[in-house]
């Protein structure tokens, strides 16, 4: 048997292939993407059904590379005249549709685009059904063509006017743009927009019998691959500056989808092709049954390509978030980490088995607060043990007293757990008898805050009454009840989140619809206006040094007179109140911020509820020196500097909550909730211990 042979010719056809069946998977892959994520917005509805016709011409295309007779020829070249016929009205009304975004509506483009409708459905109806367009077929593999109808000529003019003026419509689109992105984006769809019509235009019907047939192959074949990929490649960026259009999410989000989209869908698909478009020659080389070698080879690519996916998914993290990195990191390492209910439960669980295990008793639970009432958690035991410990109504009252006991075991000691070196300091207590159970309150310690929290209980049934154990159990117990109360610490405070989220939620989806909204020259451009939002400063890194340094001049100084805080919206509306002085005005915010940190009830020196107001008001109102308030305060200068930094940081945030006051009335929860919490207990709602 003589080897296998590749001619010139051959390479070139099957590049031709490659690149055309690539052409129709993008046209598709593109074109389901539209239609799922932008489907309201008229510009994507319009540039999907121009993706649509040339997913038809250029599946003709491939078809045309199989068929074996000339009448099946035939059928496929007046099947690809469907999609032909049809481009100069989806071309127009596109272009129609990206104009109107610009708020420049005329009634002569509309009428143009029914003409265009008109003339282009009547073509179509004639490649189909006559031969007025297009007549016989030229059946010359790998040549296959129709000759040129009576009205071929009137409708490559009217190809070439409609495609022209929706070249102008979409160049008007980018002169009227006010912004430099919306600019940007219409100029990539300028770039792009006459790829379609180039790669779909039938030229060899154009030429005619002088530059068709077999002889002339390959220069033809050669000149369709350069066009062809030439029209993949704008397909593209075409595609990429539709998806902005209309969209409500960030261009983060929209530039991850689509690339994700890309190449998880149309980038295997093309792969998975060119696999079976060589399988011939892989089945002669290997010798193999074509069965064999087509499950091996689709399934390599397939597994292949998702592995090649998945290991450069940083680096392709690292090309779209390249300002943003840091913020993404945390979103994700805040989505890693957070506990659902189920993992809460499973932890607590492994956590109090392993308790049992080592002190030998059959049962114990976890219960964590929730305002002033105890929820159970989690408990291990015989059947039975869940109800009995519901039973006991003095849960509660047992938690206080074992609080207001006091009798520390030791020191408290923070424990470094492998996932944070800083971790709160959870209290170790002796634990109180109660009902049968060792007790322990369950407090973290609050060294920032300078306030303790009651996080819950644990309870572990009694071997007897007095609480005595060895030192290996001692160890690991204070172990256990840090691991625990610092996951219901974490559990508590990812409540606060998901409370906070459902809050918030509303109002970004507000933001970016806002947002959403370009801002686009008018009819007018003279009378033009754009009105430009600047962002608030409390999202600003440096928010909190501002603060501090306008609290150091609160009574007048250039850092309260030239302080970059004048551009909060609150400092705005308290302009009236401060007699229009600018200066007055933001002392006044910075007053009412401090006051709203005030605790209820007299002052007081000695108490730690009042400890920050206290510095806050000595250091920064009265004006007071470090030393003298150490003094009055007990506390030593180190100290003091300490305290300070955290007072000034709340500061920071009761400014940022009253900047955004009028987003919190808009995006408040309905009445019905009552902007309440509901707890939910590892697997019984409502069950609480009394």
């Amino acid at each position: 048997m003589e080897p296998f042979s590749l001619s010139l010719q051959d390479l070139l056809t099957f590049a031709n292939v490659l690149i055309s069946s690539t052409v129709v998977i993008l046209a598709f892959s593109l074109l389901a993407y539209t239609l799922t994520y932008n489907f309201r917005n008229p510009v994507a509805r319009r540039f999907a059904f121009l993706l649509g016709l040339v997913m038809v011409v250029y599946a003709a295309d491939v078809a045309l590379t199989r068929v074996i007779s000339p009448a099946s020829a035939g059928r496929w070249l007046r099947f690809q005249w469907l999609g032909i016929a049809l481009l100069p009205y989806a071309y127009h009304t596109f272009s129609n549709a990206v104009l109107r975004t610009t708020n420049y509506r005329t009634e002569r483009r509309r009428w143009v685009s029914l003409i265009s409708g008109l003339l282009s459905a009547v073509s179509a109806v004639f490649a189909l059904f006559s031969e007025l367009l297009v007549s016989q077929v030229n059946y010359d593999p790998p040549i296959s063509y129709l000759d040129a109808g009576p009205l071929f000529w009137p409708f490559a003019t009217f190809f070439a006017l409609v495609t022209l003026l929706s070249l102008q419509n979409i160049r008007l689109a980018r002169q009227r743009c006010l912004t430099p992105e919306s600019r940007q984006r219409l100029t990539y769809l300028l770039l792009g927009f006459m790829a379609p019509g180039i790669g779909t235009f039938p030229y060899l019907i154009a030429l005619g019998r002088h530059t068709a047939g077999a002889d002339f192959a390959t220069p033809i074949f050669a000149l369709s691959i350069i066009g062809n990929g030439f029209v993949a490649a704008m397909l593209v960026v075409m595609a990429y500056t539709v998806a902005y259009f209309g969209v409500l999410t960030p261009d983060r989000v929209v530039r991850y989808r689509l690339i994700r989209f890309f190449t998880r869908g149309p980038v295997v698909a093309i792969l998975v092709i060119l696999a079976v478009q060589t399988l011939p020659t892989v089945e002669r080389i290997l010798g193999l049954p074509r069965d064999i070698v087509l499950f091996s080879v689709i399934t390599g690519v397939i597994i292949t390509s998702q592995l090649i996916l998945s290991v450069t998914k940083s680096l392709v993290d690292r090309a779209i978030y390249r300002e943003d990195r840091e913020e993404i990191a945390w979103l994700r390492e805040l989505d890693r980490r957070l506990l659902t209910t189920s993992d809460l439960r499973q932890f607590l669980e492994n956590h109090l088995t392993s308790l049992c295990e080592l002190l030998r008793v059959p049962a114990a639970f976890a219960a964590a607060t929730v305002g002033p009432e105890l929820l159970l958690e989690a408990v291990v035991g015989p059947d039975g043990t869940r109800a009995a410990i519901l039973e006991v109504h003095d849960w509660s009252d047992t938690l206080n007293s074992a609080v207001r006991a006091r009798t520390p075991n030791g020191v408290a000691r923070r424990v470094v757990t492998p996932r944070e070196a800083n971790a709160p300091t959870i209290q170790h207590f002796q634990p109180i008898y109660h009902a049968g159970y060792w007790v322990w309150p369950l407090v973290e310690s609050g060294e920032e805050s300078g306030r303790e929290t009651v996080l819950g209980i644990l309870g572990v049934q009694a071997r007897s009454q007095a609480a005595l154990f060895t030192s290996d159990e001692q160890m690991v117990l204070d172990q256990m009840i840090d691991r625990i109360g610092l996951a219901l610490m974490d559990r508590k405070l990812q409540k606060q989140v998901f409370v906070a989220l459902r809050r918030i939620i509303p109002g970004i989806d507000r933001i970016q619809q806002i947002r959403g909204v370009v801002p686009y020259a008018a009819a007018q451009p003279d009378n033009a206006s754009a009105q430009m939002l600047e962002p608030s400063p409390v999202y600003n890194p440096e928010f909190e040094s501002w603060v501090k340094e306008a609290l150091t001049h609160y009574w007048g100084g250039p850092k309260l007179n030239h302080s970059p805080l004048f551009q909060l919206r609150v400092v705005n509306q308290a302009i009236e109140d401060a007699d229009d002085n600018p200066t007055k005005a933001l002392r006044l915010v910075l007053g009412r911020a401090i006051e709203n940190l005030r605790p209820d009830g007299k002052p007081d020196l000695s108490t730690p509820e009042w400890l920050l107001y206290n510095i806050l008001e000595m250091r920064f109102i009265q004006g007071r020196k470090v030393r003298e308030i150490a003094e009055r305060l007990a506390i030593s200068e180190s100290d003091l500097y300490r305290k300070q930094r955290v007072a000034i940081g709340q500061v920071a945030r009761v400014l940022t909550e009253m900047e955004q006051i009028d987003w919190e009335a808009l995006i408040s929860p309905p009445p019905d909730s009552n902007g309440e919490q509901k707890a939910e207990s590892a697997g019984v709602r409502d069950k609480r211990l009394n």
